[in-house]
C-alpha cells in the first residue's frame, strides 16, 4: 500500500510525528480536561484525531466518537451524526448498554439506512417539536454518561464551528450546559474556521468560554518530515536527495495534505531514483491534471477577486496588500476594492491570514496561478 495517505487514518506506522501534539491531547483527556484543537484547513487535523482517538482506544479503554457535523445544518442533523456514531460503536458497549441503546433509539422511531457501498448504518430522526429535539440531545448525552461511569468515553466533534451556522441560536448553551455535567465523558471541540472557533471559546460572554484546553495544530517540523519521507520512499526501492525532499516542502508549503499527495505521486510514479527533473515533471502534471479546475475558479470569482488572487499567488503571502507598491505592480483597484475582496475570498476559504499576511489556501492552485501570464 502507498504509504502517504491522502485521507483516512491507516495506523501510526504511516502517520508522520506529531508526537508532542499526541501526548498533550492525550494528557488532557486522561485527565478530564475538554480540548479545542484548531489548525488550517489541510493541516492533518482529522488524521490527529483518529490518531488521538486510536491510542486512546487501544492504551486508556476509552470508547470513542467521532463525530464530522461540517454539512449539518441545524440541530437536527447534529443528532443524526450522533445517533449515527452510537449504532456504529455499539459493540463497544457492554450487553447490558447495548440493549438501553436499542430501546432508548428504538423509542425516538428513527429511520434506519445502510451505505450500499460500506454497509455502514445511518439514522435520521423525525422530530415534531423543538422541544423534542433539544431532549433528545440531552437523553444521548445523558446515556453516554450512564455508560461513562463503567468505561470512559471521548467524543471529537469536527468542524465544530458549524454549530454557528445553525438556526438554532441556543446551541452553545444547550451543550455547554449538559457537557458541564458529564461524569467520564470527554471532548475534543476541532475547527478549521480559527476566528469563529476563537469566538465560541474566547468571548467572555459565550457559553463555551475558557471551558477547554486550547491547542493549535501547526507545521510538521522539517526534520521530522524529512525522515518519514526518506523512510517510506527508501522501504519502496526510492531514492532522493535531501535538498528535493526541502523543494517538496517548500512548493507544499508544509501543508500535510500537499505534501502528503506529492509524495503520494512520486512513490506511484514508478521511477526508483528521483533527480530535479523527474521531481519537476511530476509537479507539473499534478498541475496540469487539475488545470481545467483551477481555471474554472475564475467564473466564481469577480474579475477584482481574481486579480487579487493572481497578485498574491505572485508574491506567495503579502501583508501590505493595500499599499501603494502593491497596488501599482499588479495593477489593482483601489484599497476599499481590495478589502472587499479579501473578505470575500476568505468567506469563499480561498485565501486565509497567518501572522499579518495573506496566503492563498490550495497551494497547488497557487503555484499554477503564479505560472499563468494574464
Amino acid at each position: 500500500m502507498n504509504p502517504f495517505h491522502i485521507s483516512g487514518y491507516f495506523g501510526a506506522s504511516t502517520f508522520c510525528d506529531r508526537a508532542i501534539e499526541t501526548d498533550k491531547l492525550i494528557n488532557a483527556i486522561t485527565n478530564q480536561r475538554n480540548v479545542t484543537l484548531t489548525s488550517l484547513r489541510k493541516m492533518g487535523k482529522t488524521a490527529l484525531i483518529y490518531h488521538i482517538l486510536d491510542r486512546l482506544k487501544k492504551k486508556h479503554g476509552y470508547t470513542i466518537f467521532y463525530v464530522d457535523i461540517y454539512h449539518t445544518t441545524n440541530l437536527s442533523d447534529f443528532l443524526d451524526k450522533l445517533g449515527s456514531e452510537l449504532i456504529n460503536i455499539e459493540n463497544s458497549f457492554s450487553a447490558k448498554a447495548r440493549k438501553l441503546l436499542r430501546q432508548f433509539i428504538a423509542a425516538l422511531s428513527p429511520t434506519l439506512t445502510y451505505d450500499s457501498l460500506t454497509g455502514t448504518p445511518s439514522l435520521s430522526f423525525n422530530f415534531n417539536s423543538r422541544v423534542r429535539e433539544e431532549q433528545t440531545l440531552v437523553d444521548i448525552l445523558n446515556f453516554l454518561s450512564s455508560h461513562g461511569s463503567n468505561k470512559p468515553i471521548v467524543i471529537a466533534i469536527d468542524e465544530f464551528q458549524q454549530i454557528t451556522n445553525y438556526p438554532e441560536k441556543n446551541i452553545e448553551a444547550l451543550l455547554r450546559g449538559n457537557i458541564q455535567n458529564l461524569k467520564n465523558v470527554n471532548f475534543i471541540f476541532s475547527g478549521s474556521d480559527l476566528s469563529m472557533m476563537s469566538a465560541i471559546f474566547n468571548n467572555t460572554k459565550r457559553p463555551f468560554y475558557q471551558s477547554t484546553q486550547m491547542m493549535h495544530l501547526d507545521k510538521i517540523p522539517d526534520k521530522e518530515y524529512t525522515k518519514f519521507i526518506k523512510k517510506h520512499l527508501k522501504a519502496g526501492g526510492i531514492k532522493i536527495d535531501n535538498s528535493l525532499i526541502t523543494y517538496i516542502l517548500e512548493e507544499a508549503q508544509r501543508h500535510t495534505y500537499y505534501v502528503q499527495y506529492f509524495c503520494n505521486r512520486i512513490y506511484s510514479s514508478g521511477y526508483t531514483e528521483i533527480d530535479e527533473v523527474t521531481l519537476k515533471s511530476i509537479y507539473s502534471g499534478i498541475l496540469e491534471e487539475n488545470e481545467i479546475y483551477f481555471s474554472s475558479y475564475k467564473d466564481l470569482l469577480s474579475p477584482h477577486q481574481w486579480a487579487f488572487l493572481f497578485a498574491l499567488a505572485k508574491e506567495n503571502g503579502v501583508s501590505a496588500v493595500t499599499s501603494g507598491e502593491f497596488i501599482k505592480k499588479y495593477n489593482l483597484s483601489n484599497p476599499s476594492t481590495i478589502r472587499r475582496s479579501i473578505k470575500s475570498l476568505l468567506e469563499k476559504q480561498f485565501i486565509y491570514k497567518k501572522d499579518s499576511k495573506y496566503y492563498i489556501y490550495n497551494v497547488f492552485f497557487r503555484k499554477w496561478l503564479s505560472l499563468q501570464n494574464f
